[in-house]
């Protein structure tokens, strides 16, 4: 059994300066390989990106997050290779662990002796004996050990030396272009916009300090850059645009060449380039000589427009309430109204000029600076215009916060529309082409007007004589629509046979502009004025004509009626006798063949008595007009005119309005029943005597004709008679005269 013996818990110094020399080797060469380490990536750095922004020149958030990345490199490789080593605690036992791995002699005789002393009670469990020997033998080998041999130094030369060479370029650098290490701090570290000295210097106007401009969706944008001509720069042959858009596609073109400039002979050379149609974002970059510039942006935003509405309130005297109308096209606007624009903008607007196409030589220009007025862009906005006199076209030019400005000119056309004259619609009634001096001039019809009729009168003038006015009474003054009925008396015009009176009526409405009320004028007779006999002779001879038109009628439906009489309508069977079968049966066949032939004589009958049907309405209504014509002039009798009346006007209209339309009716239910024989032959019996009843009515009104011919005829003889009368009692009257003239000589 082992006798415990009380071990010192201290290590001895010869073991401790061992450990602790190489305890600060450890460190010196972990600080060595950190530094080196940094050194590298600042190195590497600075050369890669003074490579990559000389050739790119990529812009400033590009060159920002290149920042951010080295930063973030620099802290990961300082924390990991200098501050995270250096902060490992470097013990006794970790020293002792490196030297028994690096030189085996020691047995772990340096281990258990480092291990004794830090855990003393644990040497109680082991032999005395050996452990003085383990420390001996720790000690014996430790005052030969070289540190040295320990380490690896290659890695650390390796890095150093690369370090070093980096470091030594950047000094050499520095010292050879202070100008370029300056440019490359001011863009790499500060951000700035400062551009590498090239022997091509190329500048692009219109952008703002981000390479942004607005453009407006569809429009055409120029692109002009300008090389530095100045001695000693290089100009380049081809200035080249790269393109992208924002889905993805991508083009290069080259923008042309105005003119040739040698350095020197100007200030500079330009190119051009058009995008067309700009429909969505670009990003470009341009490129010529050893220069580079962008990225720049087109932003495309749309075009400013602007939807209108006219606030119309229209002269008094139209009596029509202010209203809102949305303006689409040519806008049509009565004249002498009081228009107010009221437009909408789909964005901002900072400023409007308005226009005025009237003079394209000199048009008028408003400007409205809507942001200065109202201290910030505006949506809206309202334009009053004078009341409305003539036709006016409006260009509205719109410039948005986007700096936009519209391409055309949003344009407004306004179509004056003058205040009609009145519509007179107004007829004599009952009067022709010639009168008596003694006659009444009946007027029937209507005068409309926009917005009302202010007043009617009768305007006339006898052959040359000035015209004169006579005015018409209305029911209600001011009115859109006037029913007009009145007449105008002749007699106080004392007219003579031969003359001629011009005669028509006419109106003017309320309109109060400076023109003045709008007047409008109804047809225009001209009247013969002709003595009551004449006019009886007139109106007879009129009678005899629609008595012999009436006569034509009679003929005509008497045919129509033998037409209709002549159709055959029953088969050969039902009339054959029994004993000629088979004739009858070839009759049958024959049936269908005919019935086209029938219904073409049936609808030619129908037509025929329709037609005789209205002619003889229109007969009637003429004799209407003379009875009426006769009563106008004053040249009536009771007896004469219940002739006209009851003995053929209204006789007439019966036969036109009450009988005509059933034999028309029935003939087409005839037409309907030609396939039965049988019920088509009783209908066409009905229909013929139909027609044999109207015949008779009609022969009756020819008689009635007949009469008052013949009564005309007596009072033509009469009229005669009293003529030869008065020549008679004339030349009587002129014999007396000379006789007393012979007696007194």
């Amino acid at each position: 059994m082992a006798t415990q013996v009380k071990q010192s818990p201290k290590l001895e110094p010869v073991l401790e300066a061992v450990l602790g020399r190489l305890r600060r080797r450890v460190r010196a060469y972990l600080l060595a390989d950190g530094v080196a380490a940094v050194l590298v990536l600042l190195g590497a750095a600075f050369w890669l990106s003074l490579a990559f922004d000389w050739v790119f020149e990529p812009p400033r958030p590009l060159r920002a997050v290149l920042l951010v990345v080295v930063a973030a490199a620099l802290i990961y490789v300082t924390y990991r290779y200098l501050i995270a080593r250096l902060a490992v605690r470097l013990r006794n036992r970790n020293m002792a662990v490196l030297l028994e791995r690096r030189f085996g002699e020691f047995r772990d005789s340096l281990l258990t002796a480092v291990e004794l002393s830090e855990s003393p009670r644990h040497a109680n469990e082991f032999n005395s004996d050996m452990l003085a020997h383990a420390r001996r033998e720790a000690l014996l080998y430790a005052s030969q050990v070289e540190l040295g041999r320990v380490f690896n130094p290659g890695p650390l030369v390796r890095r150093a030396s690369l370090a070093a060479a980096l470091a030594g370029a950047v000094v050499v650098f520095a010292v050879a272009a202070p100008e370029a290490v300056g440019i490359w701090a001011r863009r790499s570290l500060l951000l700035g916009n400062e551009l590498w000295p090239r022997r091509t210097h190329l500048s692009v106007e219109g952008f703002d300090d981000e390479g942004h401009v607005k453009i407006a969706r569809g429009a055409d944008w120029d692109l002009l850059v300008k090389a530095d001509a100045a001695p000693g720069r290089e100009i380049p042959e081809v200035v080249e645009v790269r393109y992208s858009t924002a889905e993805g596609s991508r083009g290069r073109d080259n923008m042309s060449r105005e003119g040739i400039v040698s350095p020197g002979e100007a200030a500079f050379q330009p190119y051009a380039y058009t995008f067309k149609s700009v429909l969505a974002p670009l990003e470009f970059y341009i490129a010529g000589g050893d220069a580079r510039q962008g990225p720049f942006f087109l932003d495309v935003v749309d075009s400013p427009t602007i939807a209108m509405t006219l606030h119309c309130e229209y002269p008094p005297y139209t009596r029509r309430a202010p209203r809102d109308i949305p303006v689409a096209g040519l806008m049509q606007v009565p004249m002498g109204t009081q228009v107010t624009i009221l437009a909408e903008a789909n964005k901002p607007l900072v400023a409007v000029q308005i226009d005025d196409a009237a003079d394209e030589n000199a048009p008028l220009a408003h400007r409205l600076n809507l942001a200065a007025e109202h201290g910030a862009p505006q949506r809206s906005f309202e334009f009053s215009l004078p009341r409305l006199e003539g036709d006016k076209t409006l260009l509205f030019t719109l410039s948005d916060v986007d700096g936009i400005r519209s391409r055309e000119p949003v344009r407004l056309t306004l179509a004056a529309v003058p205040d009609e004259a009145p519509e007179v619609d107004v007829a004599l009634k009952g009067i022709g082409t010639a009168i008596t001096p003694e006659a009444r001039l009946p007027a029937a019809g209507e005068v409309t007007d926009d917005y009302g009729v202010a007043r009617v009168w009768f305007e006339y003038q006898v052959d040359d004589s000035e015209p004169a006015a006579r005015p018409l009474e209305l029911a209600a003054q001011n009115q859109e629509q006037v029913a007009v009925a009145g007449a105008m008396d002749v007699e106080p015009l004392e007219l003579k046979p031969t003359q001629k009176l011009h005669w028509s009526v006419r109106a003017a409405d309320g309109c109060a502009l400076p023109s003045g009320p709008n007047e409008g004028t109804g047809q225009r007779y001209v009247l013969d004025v002709v003595t009551a006999e004449t006019l009886r002779s007139m109106l007879e001879a009129r009678e005899l004509m629609l008595r012999r038109r009436f006569e034509t009628i009679i003929t005509e439906l008497t045919d129509t009626r033998d037409m209709l009489a002549s159709v055959e309508f029953e088969t050969a069977s039902e009339t054959a006798d029994e004993s000629e079968a088979k004739d009858a049966t070839s009759d049958e066949a024959d049936a269908p063949a005919r019935r086209p032939s029938q219904a073409i004589q049936v609808e030619r009958v129908r037509q025929n008595c329709q037609r005789s049907g209205h002619e003889t309405m229109q007969v009637a209504i003429a004799f209407d007009g003379i009875r009426e014509e006769m009563i106008n002039n004053r040249i009536d009798t009771e007896e004469l005119k219940t002739r006209l009346k009851e003995g053929i006007a209204d006789p007439l209209k019966a036969i036109a309005e009450d009988r005509f339309p059933p034999l028309v009716e029935k003939l087409k239910q005839l037409s309907e029943q030609l396939a039965d024989s049988q019920t088509a032959a009783a209908t066409g019996a009905e229909a013929v005597g139909q027609i044999d009843g109207i015949l008779v009515e009609m022969q009756g009104v020819l008689d009635k004709m007949m009469e008052l011919e013949t009564f005309n005829e007596v009072l033509d003889t009469l009229r005669k008679i009293i003529e030869d009368q008065e020549k008679v009692n004339e030349e009587t009257k002129q014999k007396r005269k000379s006789g007393l003239r012979d007696l007194i000589e």
